[in-house]
């Protein structure tokens, strides 16, 4: 009977401590992936969209997609969310109307593969608010973005397993305490139980016999008291389990080097350890962000410019990374005057830093201070 008791506490104790480090370790990962995404996000929201083509509708097409995509949401918030939903469901749906961007929430498509897809059942949501389309729109109508990186799906599926594990975890420990649960101690001495009866006298009782006296007082409504001895008392089970502050620092440490591996981010970039010499923040743009950029290029070019003009004209839209890492002019000042030897006018070097362009006949003369001719033609500097 009291082997029983100390068992279930233990199990109890163990179930617990179960809880409280998965809890924990939800709690760090959402926080992780949360950093992480918005870190990219941040990104490509920060970054300039450009349209290469000649189509006099370039400025407004760039307006929209820089400034304000629709009325009431600016350009970094629609991408920052843009990115958000890429990256934790891995796709996003744009529906252009009238010149301008909306996010869809919900959606329905055919399932077409030789011929165009149909969407249907369209939700928009925009500033907080959704509103339903009733039209259906084709695959040419809309901006279909998707982004498969099986690294991040599988490290998402292990957090949505982890949460299932610790609710496994509560609905037992529910369970288990829904009752209160006492735990009666007994010293090492042998002890004698005897009950006053009646008539004054004692009557000897087992061991059995007394827990169920003591069970029977504990659940009496009737005011009771009981009484102890040095060698017998009764406690109820109490649960109480904390994680260290050094186990949750590792905990946390392990936690964000794995969200960074899942996300291709350089863990130092996701620490916060960056050196003056690392080429992190370069890795960081290369290997996380710009894969997410290159599927919004191909997604935007295909919408935007089509075909046609791609293959004869080369034109395209890109997401601008260059504009999201900072530039010192005076650190760059040697390499920005090389630029400037090669052709590159003063507007476009402004451009390149940040800063706004002149638009004067000045600033967009460019002045070749080298003279790169081909091989034999005496021209050669």
């Amino acid at each position: 009977m009291f082997k029983f008791l100390w068992q279930r506490d233990k199990e109890m104790q163990s179930l617990a401590e179960i809880i409280a480090v998965d809890m924990e370790k939800l709690n760090l990962s959402k926080l992780a992936i949360e950093k992480a995404v918005m870190m990219i996000a941040k990104a490509i929201a920060k970054s300039d969209i450009l349209i290469q083509t000649e189509s006099k509708e370039k400025n407004k097409q760039e307006y929209r997609l820089n400034i304000q995509p629709n009325d009431h949401e600016c350009g970094t918030v629609f991408w920052t969310e843009v990115v958000r939903q890429l990256l934790t469901v891995q796709e996003v749906l744009i529906i252009p109307l009238g010149g301008k961007y909306y996010l869809a929430s919900a959606w329905n498509v055919s399932n077409n593969v030789l011929t165009e897809r149909t969407y249907s059942n369209i939700t928009l949501t925009c500033a907080g608010y959704d509103y339903p389309i009733w039209k259906k729109k084709r695959s040419s109508e809309v901006i279909h973005l998707k982004y498969d990186n099986a690294r991040i799906r599988l490290y998402l599926q292990n957090v949505v397993e982890q949460y299932d594990r610790t609710l496994d975890a509560v609905n037992a420990m529910m369970r288990m305490s829904s009752m209160p649960r006492f735990k009666l101690k007994l010293g090492t001495a042998t002890l004698s139980f005897r009950e006053k009866q009646a008539d004054g006298t004692d009557k000897e009782m087992t061991k059995d016999q007394y827990v169920k006296k003591i069970k029977s007082l504990l659940e009496s409504n009737e005011l009771a008291v009981l009484t102890e001895t040095d060698n017998v008392a009764i406690e109820q089970l109490q649960i109480n389990t904390t994680t260290k502050a050094e186990e949750l620092a590792k905990m946390a440490l392990q936690i964000n080097n794995e969200v960074a591996n899942a996300f291709d981010i350089p863990e130092a970039v996701f620490n916060g350890n960056i050196t003056e010499k690392s080429d992190a923040t370069n890795e960081f743009i290369t290997y996380a962000v710009g894969p997410v950029a290159e599927v919004i290029n191909d997604t935007l070019t295909a919408y935007i410019v089509g075909e046609n003009d791609y293959c004869t004209k080369n034109e395209k839209v890109m997401v601008w990374l260059a504009r999201f890492k900072h530039v010192d002019v005076v650190d760059s000042a040697t390499n920005l005057d090389k630029l400037r030897g090669i052709g590159f006018n003063y507007d476009e070097l402004r451009e390149m830093v940040g800063y706004t362009v002149l638009n004067t006949e000045f600033s967009q003369a460019r002045a070749l201070t080298k003279n790169y001719g081909e091989e034999g033609n005496g021209n050669a500097a």
